[in-house]
């Protein structure tokens, strides 16, 4: 199960800066015509092809403010994504450092007696003792700062 939401970290990641990427590409190229258009403009001497150059900057100007508003609209999205699975990667950690989730996980694997869940049932196992580990450490310790 970690193994998906850390996947899914990792595409996200990937699109966004993907995304991030095209948008940069997108904004030169719009640049770049701006410039050029205003280049003409300079060296024109029509007002009427200076008044249709004007309005081709415009027309540019706000596919650039478009360009800009989806960039934020969908970097929010995919970092409000990366921090819900984030949070759900931490709380399986959490779960799995719990005896009672482990034990758990191993009777329902049980009871559905599927061969291909043998592995994660061998994780739920070690989970568990580890778990019991740690707390046999943690008594052995106290026991020792006692006598």
């Amino acid at each position: 199960m970690d193994t998906n939401f850390k996947n899914e970290i990792k595409k996200l990641v990937y699109n966004r800066d993907l995304y991030h990427a095209s948008y940069i590409e997108e904004l030169e190229e719009f640049t770049t015509k701006i410039q050029t258009i205003n280049s003409q403009i300079d060296r024109t001497e029509s007002e009427i092809k200076r008044q249709i150059l004007s309005k081709q900057v415009e027309y540019y100007d706000r596919q650039i403010e478009k360009l800009d508003k989806n960039l934020e609209i969908t970097t929010d999205t995919i970092n409000q994504k990366i921090g819900y699975f984030e949070e759900q990667l931490a709380n399986l950690e959490r779960e799995k450092h719990s005896l009672g989730y482990n034990i758990e996980k191993l009777k329902k694997a049980l009871e559905r007696r599927n061969t291909n869940e043998i592995f994660d049932m061998f994780e739920y196992v070690t989970n568990a003792i580890c778990i019991l580990g740690e707390e046999q450490d943690l008594t052995a310790s106290k026991a020792d700062k006692l006598v």
